[in-house]
Order: C-alpha cells, then sequence, then structure tokens
C-alpha cells in the first residue's frame, strides 16, 4: 500500500476519533471547559468563555446547518476526483453580536478541505451568541466539516463526459 495513502488513513482515524469526542460526551458541537480564557490580559470584557450557560446556537439549529453546508460548500475537484473524504474540525470564537472570527484548523487531511471550510467559515451567518450570567458572551465552538462523496469517482468521472 501506498506510503501517503496510510498516512492518510491514520490522520483521517485521528480526525475520526477527535470527532466522535465531540460530538457525543459534550453534546452536539460546542466545546466545554473549566474556566473562561482571556483574550487580553485585563478587561472582563474581552473574555472568551469554554463554558457557557447556553452554548452559541447556528440560526436554525443542526438542521440549519446542514442546509448550510449543503448550499454553500465546494468539494475540491482535485479531491472529489480522486475519491478523497475527511472530516475536518474547525475552532473558532462566536462572539456577542453573533459573528465568527479566529478561526483554528485543529485537525485536516489536506490543505484544499481547509481552505474551504476557512471560506465557510467566512461566509457563515451570525449565530445567536452564547450566554453567561443572562448576557450575551464571546465563546469558542469546534465545529466538525464532514466531506463526503455521495458517488464514486467514476460515476462522477462518467457524469462529465456525458
Amino acid at each position: 500500500m501506498n506510503r501517503h495513502v496510510m498516512a492518510g488513513e491514520t490522520l483521517f482515524k485521528y480526525c475520526a476519533t477527535i470527532l466522535l469526542g465531540l460530538l457525543f460526551p459534550f453534546g452536539l458541537f460546542a466545546q466545554q471547559g473549566e474556566k473562561p480564557s482571556a483574550a487580553t490580559d485585563n478587561a472582563a470584557k474581552d473574555m472568551i468563555y469554554t463554558q457557557v450557560d447556553r452554548k452559541a446556537i447556528f440560526p436554525g439549529g443542526r438542521s440549519g446547518w446542514e442546509a448550510f453546508f449543503a448550499k454553500n460548500h465546494r468539494y475540491p475537484q482535485v479531491a472529489k476526483q480522486s475519491g478523497l473524504q475527511t472530516a475536518v474540525i474547525a475552532r473558532f470564537v462566536v462572539r456577542k453580536d453573533g459573528s465568527v472570527s479566529d478561526p483554528e484548523i485543529i485537525c485536516s487531511s489536506h490543505p484544499l478541505f481547509t481552505d474551504e471550510v476557512l471560506r465557510l467559515l467566512k461566509v457563515m451567518p451570525k449565530w445567536k451568541p452564547a450566554i453567561k450570567d443572562g448576557k450575551p458572551c464571546d465563546s469558542y465552538y469546534k465545529l466538525p466539516f464532514i466531506f463526503e462523496l455521495k458517488e464514486t469517482p467514476v460515476d462522477w468521472a462518467l457524469k462529465q463526459w456525458k
């Protein structure tokens, strides 16, 4: 077996393990934690929380997220032709105003998928912000982006020739 294929499979298994760890123990997608972390050392208004009273919510919840992803993601052509499928896990901040900032890729098997996730984070609509002590707050959020092919590369290639 090709050394690069084996490395890709190992990375995919690693990402899948992280993904399962995110989805099941802590609810759907939000990151949990013990203490807030400060974006700056001084002002409480600059706190970015990992533990909140109510997690940030994508407009329309999970079904809204799935519809947004289905409508807006662009499967990288090279990846599609090669039959590559993966999960990319991103961490970002949902601000008090619902905007998304400070994206960070935690796990990705290919730079094409990384670029696509970063693009999606830029065009994402505003979220309902997290609530801490009855007030909207900045909070961290982890979200898996699952790239799956519905058809094989052979099926896709045949359609291109019709």
